[in-house]
């Protein structure tokens, strides 16, 4: 789900979350047209694919089952890949307040011109980033640094009720759609039943991704490779999706965002209604954020 200038979603790009939703067909393929109606691109939900499992950052040493567990990582987070990822940010939000430094917390009319975004919706404590949805307000931010290349890491989950979705991608430096967006956690239904990953790319906001069924109001581990040559996706360390399309893959320098907008939109998110809890909250463990080392960025 994309933003307009100031970070804030433009209408167009509000559009393309159906996309970022949207799926053009199986792991591994990509589209060939213009995006087509919300759910008649999302694939069929499919079993995860035969994959290898990826190294993934330790947990912050919590002894809380239900932030789950990963497997210990390298310094370099090395993957099967055959890339040493450099490491050059690591957030663990163990602060009181959200270091606006590095984060752009957004203060805008809300996703899809409804509600709001406002600073005060989002905190940090007990370890945790959190986006609070409450009536019409809601949050998102945005990295304050862009690169070209690497690798994204993070642990999140997302309270159920209707009307709200996730969405934490990487938008372009220029605030151009065309330019491409990298959705690596759309999470639209109320039961929080399925998660997304979607590439917009070219000017007619062509689609590639897939989803995968599972209970993400529960901690999962996303990461994403962004390379030159391939766009690799996981959860909890499986690869779940790739493409060696360069025509699907941005060319342009991109930042993180994690937004939680509200509906409605189409079939995508529905309005909230009177079963809509109170609050709901995604909550964001740690990011990782490496650089791809020199010669992997040709």
């Amino acid at each position: 789900m994309s933003r307009f200038s100031g970070r804030l979603r433009s209408v167009l790009v509000c559009t393309a979350l159906l996309l970022a939703a949207g799926c053009a067909g199986a792991p591994g393929a990509t589209s060939v047209g213009p995006a087509p109606d919300l759910f008649e691109a999302l694939p069929p939900p499919s079993p995860p694919p035969t994959a290898v499992p990826t190294t993934v950052p330790p947990s912050r040493g919590t002894d809380d089952d239900s932030r789950g567990s990963t497997n210990g990582a390298s310094s370099a987070s090395r993957t099967r890949s055959g890339v040493d990822w450099q490491p050059a940010y690591s957030f663990d939000f163990d602060g009181s307040r959200l270091d606006t430094s590095v984060w752009n917390p957004y203060n805008s009319v809300g996703g899809f011109g409804h509600g709001y975004r406002r600073p005060s919706a989002i905190s940090v404590e007990d370890g945790l980033l959190r986006i609070t949805a409450r009536d019409d307000v809601t949050g998102g931010m945005g990295h304050r640094v862009d690169q070209k290349y690497g690798r994204w890491e993070f642990r999140a989950r997302l309270d159920k009720g209707r009307g709200f979705g996730s969405a934490i991608l990487l938008w372009p430096e220029t605030e151009n759609k065309d330019d491409g967006e990298l959705d690596m956690m759309e999470v639209p239904h109320e039961d929080r039943g399925e998660a997304h990953f979607v590439i917009h790319y070219s000017e007619e906001n062509k689609l590639a991704g897939t989803d995968i069924r599972g209970d993400f109001s529960q901690w999962h581990t996303f990461a994403m490779d962004w390379l030159p040559d391939r766009i690799t996706w996981y959860v909890d360390g499986v690869k779940q999706f790739e493409t060696t399309d360069r025509n699907v893959i941005p060319k342009v320098p991109m930042h993180m965002t994690i937004q939680l907008d509200m509906g409605p939109f189409e079939e995508w998110i529905p309005a909230p209604d009177a079963t809509t809890p109170e609050e709901v909250n995604l909550e964001v463990d740690w990011v990782k954020i490496y650089k791809a080392p020199r010669e992997a960025r040709r």
